[in-house]
Parts: C-alpha cells; sequence; structure tokens
C-alpha cells in the first residue's frame, strides 16, 4: 500500500513534494500498478482507517470516510446512495477527500479521462459516479468525523450538469426557485459550459479475483411464497432437486383466503424430494407476511428468496456458490429474466433495487431485517427490504452472469383486487401511499420534494386540466391526501 499525504491539494510528503495531489496520483498509480493507494488530509488516522478497509482493498472498490457532500444532490438523483447511514458502512458513490482508497490499476485505466485540473474532491467524485454503474463498489466508513468537505453552489451545478441528464440541471434550478425562494443564476449558466462525462473501463479486468476461490459446498435453505400456482410451484422443485447443490430445506407458505378449500400441493409429501419441505397452509395473503413467515422457520447460512414461477438450470447452484466465494458478497440479486429477453451487462455491481424473489441473502441480514407489513399488497417491499439491508451495513450485488427464467404465471398472485380504505375517497391519492410510505422512510426531505418536483410534470393533464394553476391545485390535493394514509400505514 502507499501513502499519499496531502494539504490544499498538493503533496505534503516527501515524494512529489508540491505537485498536485491528482497528477501525483496518477504518476504513482503508473510507477506502482499493483499498489492499492491511499490518499488523505494530512493531520488524519490514515492507519485505523487502513485497518478498517483491509478486506474491501481490491482493484474494483473505492473507500472513503463519511462526509454529505451536498444535500441538494437529493433533488435531482432518485436513489438509494443519496441518504447515507452515519453509523454503518454504506454502499454509495458519495466520496470524502479527507481520506480514500482506491487501486493504481483503477487510476491507470482512467488515468487522462477525467481532468486533473480539479480539486480531489471533485475528481474522486466524479471518477466513482460514473464507475458505480460500470461496476465499481464504492462505500463510506463512518471512522473519521469529516470536516467541512462538499460542493459550493457552483461545484453543485457543474457536477450535475457533467454527470445527470441536462434537464436535471433545470430541475435543480427549479427546485432552488420554489423550494428554497433561491435564483442560483449564475451557477446555472456557468454550468451550462461543461460538457457531460463518459468513462471507459475495463471492468471485468478489474473484478477479476486476485486469489484462487475455494469452491464449497453451498449450505443454503430456500423460501417460497405462493398462490393457485401447483403445476408452476412443482416445476420449480423440480429444478431445485437437479441442483449440483442441493438446499438444505424448502420453506413453501401456501396462501388461499377461502377458509374452505385445502391445499393444493399434495405431491408434497406424496412425491419423494432429496431436501426437506417445511410447508405451511394459511388464510392470510400477502407477500410480505407470507415471507416473513418463511424467513422466520429458516436455519441454514444463507437463505434463498424465490418466486413460484422461476426456472433455473441444473449448475444455478453452483454458479451463486462460486460468486459468494469469489465476492465475498452477503446479498446477491440475479438477473430475472422473461422468455425472449437479453441481460445486456456482464459485470456485477451495487444495485439500486433488490429482488424479493431472485435473491440469496446471508443469515446476518435475515435476522436483521423483515419485509415491512406497511407496504402489504401495495408496492415496494422489495426495494425497502434492499433499504433495510444497506442501512444495516450491508450491500445488494446485483449478478447478471447468473440468471433465471421468469414465466410471470397468468394464474395466482392476487386473487381480487385487494380494497384499501381510500379507493372510496372523492381525492385519490396520487402518488399511492404505499410509495409515498417508502419514501418517507427511506429518502432524505430533498429527495422527496425532488421527486414531488418530477411527478408533477409526469402528472401534467391527468386531473383533467391543462391549466397550470388548477393542476398545481389538484395534485396538491392529492399529494395531501397520499402523505395522510402513508402516515396511517
Amino acid at each position: 500500500m502507499v501513502f499519499i499525504e496531502y494539504i490544499n491539494n498538493k503533496i505534503s510528503s516527501s515524494l512529489y513534494k508540491g505537485a498536485p495531489v491528482i497528477l501525483a496520483i496518477e504518476k504513482i498509480a503508473k510507477n506502482q500498478p499493483d499498489q492499492t493507494l491511499l490518499i488523505y488530509r494530512k493531520g488524519v488516522d490514515a492507519v485505523s482507517f487502513q485497518k478498517a478497509a483491509s478486506s474491501m482493498l481490491k482493484p474494483h472498490i473505492i473507500v472513503s470516510s463519511c462526509t454529505l457532500l451536498h444535500e441538494d444532490l437529493g433533488y435531482v438523483e432518485d436513489s438509494p446512495f443519496i441518504a447515507v447511514s452515519s453509523s454503518n458502512k454504506y454502499p454509495t458513490w458519495i466520496k470524502s477527500a479527507e481520506i480514500v482508497t482506491l487501486h493504481a490499476s483503477l487510476v491507470n485505466q482512467i488515468a487522462g479521462q477525467l481532468s486533473y485540473k480539479t480539486s480531489l474532491l471533485y475528481w474522486i467524485n466524479s471518477l466513482s459516479k460514473l464507475a458505480r454503474p460500470l461496476g465499481i463498489l464504492s462505500y463510506q466508513l463512518p471512522l473519521i468525523t469529516p470536516q467541512e468537505d462538499k460542493f459550493d453552489t457552483v461545484l453543485l451545478y457543474r457536477f450535475v450538469k457533467q454527470h445527470y441528464k441536462s434537464i436535471w440541471a433545470v430541475l435543480l434550478l427549479l427546485c432552488h426557485i420554489w423550494y428554497e425562494k433561491r435564483f442560483p443564476l449564475y451557477a446555472f449558466a456557468k454550468a451550462q459550459f461543461y460538457k457531460k462525462r463518459v468513462l471507459k473501463l475495463d471492468v471485468n479486468e478489474l473484478q477479476k479475483t486476485l486469489d484462487t476461490a475455494t469452491v464449497k459446498n453451498l449450505n443454503y435453505d430456500v423460501v417460497i411464497p405462493t398462490m393457485g400456482r401447483p403445476k408452476y410451484l412443482y416445476d420449480v422443485l423440480t429444478d431445485l432437486a437437479k441442483q449440483t447443490v442441493l438446499p438444505n430445506r424448502l420453506v413453501i407458505i401456501e396462501q388461499n383466503a377461502d377458509l374452505n378449500v385445502a391445499t393444493e400441493l399434495s405431491y408434497l409429501v406424496e412425491e419423494d424430494w432429496p431436501f426437506q419441505i417445511t410447508h405451511e397452509f394459511i388464510h392470510q395473503t400477502g407477500a410480505c407476511n407470507a415471507r416473513n413467515l418463511a424467513l422466520s422457520k429458516t436455519t441454514a447460512l444463507w437463505v434463498l428468496l424465490f418466486d413460484d414461477d422461476v426456472r433455473v438450470t441444473e449448475n444455478f447452484s453452483s454458479q451463486v456458490t462460486k460468486f459468494l466465494d469469489d465476492s465475498k458478497a452477503r446479498c446477491v440479486t440475479f438477473a430475472c429474466l422473461q422468455k425472449g429477453e437479453q441481460e445486456r451487462l456482464h459485470t456485477f455491481k451495487q444495485w439500486e433495487s433488490f429482488g424479493s424473489g431472485c435473491s440469496i441473502v446471508h443469515r446476518e441480514i435475515v435476522e436483521r431485517c423483515k419485509f415491512d407489513m406497511a407496504l402489504e399488497h401495495g408496492y415496494g417491499e422489495d426495494v425497502d427490504y434492499g433499504m433495510q439491508i444497506r442501512q444495516a451495513g450491508y450491500d445488494v450485488i446485483y449478478a447478471p452472469q447468473i440468471q433465471l427464467l421468469h414465466l410471470k404465471a397468468p394464474v395466482g398472485g392476487f386473487r381480487k383486487p385487494h380494497l384499501f380504505p381510500w379507493q372510496e375517497d372523492e381525492v385519490q391519492p396520487k402518488p399511492s401511499p404505499q410509495i409515498m410510505y417508502y419514501r418517507k422512510k427511506n429518502y432524505t426531505h430533498k429527495q422527496l420534494l425532488g421527486y414531488k418536483m418530477v411527478q408533477f410534470f409526469k402528472t401534467y393533464g391527468v386531473f383533467g386540466t391543462i391549466l397550470p394553476w388548477k393542476h398545481y391545485k389538484k395534485y396538491q390535493e392529492a399529494w395531501n391526501q397520499s402523505e395522510k394514509w402513508a402516515s396511517q400505514l
């Protein structure tokens, strides 16, 4: 590892002393391409940070101390990477310049693509923002109390212009004017002279494991909620019975609201299966309750969350085993594709969401996270579970190379529409109360305001008027209804 100390964006140590820090980073990386670089502001305890980050020092990972960067980014980014936890390791592209570590091989790939004539703060956030969707994993560690390490308004607008679609700089200006009664026209105008940044990376090279993987048998249970899909579920069990690495136990929660019907899954006991099966037939419908009940009955180190209408090949469990061993991930979501769909990604990445029917999670997560019953029969329970995982200090990794076929079975699901108490109201809530609940629970206040601004334009005309003031009035009424019911979920 190479320690690089700087102050005021200039190297302060003997090596390249007085040189611009970014230029020095590029030179050091070129001379020592196999080393991890730890860049830190003078006076920071770099050794303690290095020890804490030691398990994450890989070519495809960037780690820094905590920083907010700028809370107004919430106006323009609708993702889980803004509401950063201050108490746990958190997956986010947002980086502090106070102390940050990355690998020389990554620096060598991007050398010359990002200008060194910026602050280290801007450079490292530009890199992590552009690289995260390509497969670079980024984290913050809450080990050091951050100093005032953030963008000013001019840099904020420049960053938005260079790293988001152009319309988002306009939206940011509208949010500043409408919500804050601010008019940062100079910052907005200056940002228009900057071009959008792109980054080219060979992420496959960076993601290669540095150690020889020792593939062991995977100790896992499978949970499957089901309702009215006996044939499809049978095919799922048949696929699992053919796996090279068999599950220990299948936990199947069968739901049917009709108190007078019996189970449709007689084959669970009539046929022999190469794994234990725990089957419970309940008359309470809802995926949140069913998954929580199923999870409570698992005991294995890993739990595979499945749907009752997916198909997998015989080597699925072997692929999962090797990926977990290589990546050391604690939560992985797989590509769940419908017939004819093709996955264009070839490298794993930090994912914005979570798949409740196509993921595997570690026992540590199972014991700390539960599907939120406030979202039962609605939407967002899967992405909410993903947010719980991140807030608990873990990450959600998307593995596109491990694929399931999702049949989208035409039967089952909600046998009849669930009647919510607000459906009889004269003014219907918009967005749905479940979406409002999820956003208030998991996102920052400015992310909610940014979402509100976007939805104002997206819903234009749906309230039966194109007059701006009338649309705003009806939209605000629907928004207020949504907030009211969200508070009661």
